[in-house]
C-alpha cells in the first residue's frame, strides 16, 4: 500500500523505509507524525490491540491531524473515530479502494494499474500530503532493539542502621514458603469512593529476590528485610465506575481509552497517567503505594513469588492465556478473558492480606521513581524510593504478560505521562 501511494506521487513516511536505528523508532515516528499533513491509520484486529498504534493515534488527535482510517482486515473502528468513513481494503477490491484512498488524500483518483513515472517536481508537490503508515497497523509486531542493560551502581560506603531494639534477620532457609496459619483479614470501606480496603499490619517482610533466583532481574536484588508501618491498601484495582466519581467531581481527567471493551463499569480503569492516578488517590483521601508497600501487600512477609505461593497457577489470575492477542500467549490455559477482567474476579489469587489482582489484570502505578539500585540503597524502615527520576515504577504484570512478569518481585517502569490499556492503579491510606 505504501508503494502504491508513492507510485501515485504521494510522499509517504514508512518506518521500514525511514528508520535504520531501531532504538530511535519512537522518536522518529513521533517526529514524522508531527510534521505530516495527514495520518493514515491502517486497522486490523492486531492493530486494534497495539499499544504503539494507540499512542500514535492519540498523538495525531492531540495535534489535530486529519485521520484517514483504512481497514486492512475487518475490525471495529476506535470510538474516537466513529463517524469517520474508513477506506475498506478488506473486501479484496484493492484497485477501487486505492482509488478512494488517493482521492481522500489528494483530491484526485489514481492513475491506471501501471501508472507512469511521476517527475520529481510533481512528487514534491504531492509531498504536501505526508502520510504516516505504522508497521504495527499492518497486523505485525515491530521488534525493537533491546536497550543496553542499565548499569547497577554498587554503593562503596554504606552506613549501618542503628536500632533501638534488636533486629532478628531471618535466613532465607528459615522462612516458610507458605504461611502455616491463615492471615486474619481486616477490611473496611473508604468513605470518599466506597472502595474496599484491606489492612497490612506493621512489621518486617522480605523485599526483592534471592541472588540465586534464575527468574530475577538484577534490579530485584539483593533480597532485603524491610520494616513498614501498618497501612490500608485497596482490595482491588480502582474500577471505571469509581474513577468516574472523581471525574464527576471535577478533580480527575477522563482516561484516554479508545476502545469500549475497556470501559465497562466493573473493569479496572486503564489508560491513565501517573499524575491522573495520583490525583484520584488524593481525592479519595489516600495516595499511591510506595513500591515496598505494594510488594508487601502482594506477597506477605515470607518472600513468596506469587500472591498465593511460590508456584505459578494460571487459574488464579488474568494473564496472557490462549485468548490473548500477543505472540507469547500461553496456549495451555484459559482464564476466561482476552483483555481486562472485572476487578476482584480471582478470589483464589488473593494475597496473604486479602488483596486481589496483585498479579495480572493490569500493571499498577506506584509512588516511587525507578532506580536500578533502589534495593541496595533503601533504608531498613519505610523506604520511599529515589527522590527523583525519569520513570515511575509499575508492578504486578497484566493481561498482556505471562510468566516471570507476573511475579510479586517483578519491577517495571514507565514515563509518568504514559497511558496504556494495561496500566491501572490502587491506593493506600495510612494506619
Amino acid at each position: 500500500m505504501a508503494e502504491n501511494l508513492r507510485e501515485q506521487g504521494v510522499w509517504v513516511w514508512f518506518d521500514q523505509w525511514r528508520v535504520t536505528d531501531h532504538s530511535a523508532w519512537d522518536q522518529m515516528t513521533s517526529q514524522a507524525l508531527l510534521t505530516c499533513a495527514q495520518f493514515v491509520l491502517i486497522l486490523s484486529p492486531a492493530a486494534a490491540d497495539s499499544l504503539a498504534v494507540r499512542e500514535q493515534t492519540l498523538l495525531a488527535i492531540a495535534h489535530d491531524k486529519p485521520i484517514v482510517p483504512v481497514l486492512h482486515r475487518p475490525c471495529p473502528l476506535p470510538e474516537l473515530l466513529h463517524g469517520v468513513q474508513p477506506v475498506d481494503f478488506s473486501r479484496g477490491r484493492r484497485q477501487a479502494a486505492l482509488a478512494q484512498l488517493v482521492d481522500r488524500l489528494t483530491g484526485r483518483s489514481p492513475a491506471p494499474e501501471r501508472p507512469p513515472l511521476v517527475s520529481p517536481w510533481l512528487r514534491r508537490l504531492a509531498g504536501l500530503v505526508v502520510v504516516v503508515l505504522l508497521l504495527a497497523g499492518l497486523g505485525l509486531y515491530f521488534v525493537r532493539a533491546r536497550p543496553a542493560a542499565e548499569r547497577v551502581v554498587v554503593p562503596q560506603h554504606v552506613q549501618p542502621v542503628t536500632a533501638a531494639t534488636s533486629i532478628i534477620v531471618p535466613t532465607i532457609d528459615a522462612v516458610p514458603v507458605f504461611n502455616t496459619e491463615p492471615t486474619p483479614i481486616d477490611e473496611k470501606l473508604r468513605a470518599a469512593d466506597g472502595q474496599p480496603m484491606v489492612f497490612v499490619p506493621a512489621g518486617d517482610f522480605l523485599l526483592g529476590s534471592r541472588q540465586d533466583d534464575p527468574e530475577a532481574d538484577e534490579d530485584e536484588k539483593p533480597q532485603r528485610v524491610i520494616y513498614l508501618d501498618g497501612f490500608w491498601i485497596d482490595k482491588t484495582e480502582i474500577s471505571n465506575a469509581r474513577y468516574q466519581k472523581c471525574v464527576a467531581a471535577g478533580v480527575c481527567a477522563e482516561s484516554a481509552v479508545l476502545w469500549s471493551r475497556y470501559r465497562q463499569p466493573d473493569l479496572p480503569v486503564v489508560s491513565v497517567s501517573w499524575e491522573q492516578a495520583s490525583a484520584y488517590c488524593h481525592w479519595a483521601g489516600g495516595r499511591l503505594p510506595s513500591e515496598a508497600e505494594w510488594e508487601k501487600a502482594a506477597r506477605g512477609a515470607d518472600g513468596r513469588s506469587y500472591p498465593w505461593g511460590d508456584h505459578f497457577d494460571g487459574t488464579r489470575l488474568n494473564y496472557c492465556d490462549k485468548n490473548c492477542i500477543a505472540d507469547w500467549r500461553d496456549p495451555t490455559a484459559d482464564d476466561g478473558y482476552s483483555y481486562t477482567a472485572p476487578v476482584g474476579s480471582y478470589l483464589a489469587g488473593a494475597s496473604p492480606f486479602g488483596a486481589l489482582d496483585m498479579s495480572g489484570n493490569v500493571w499498577e502505578w506506584t509512588a516511587d521513581w525507578y532506580a536500578p539500585d533502589a534495593y541496595q540503597s533503601a533504608p531498613y524502615k519505610n523506604p520511599g524510593g529515589p527522590e527523583n527520576g525519569r520513570q515511575r515504577v509499575i508492578r504486578g504484570g497484566s493481561w498482556l504478560y505471562n510468566g516471570r512478569s507476573l511475579r510479586t518481585t517483578e519491577r517495571h517502569k514507565e514515563a509518568p505521562h504514559y497511558r496504556y490499556e494495561n496500566i491501572g492503579f490502587r491506593c493506600v491510606v495510612g494506619e
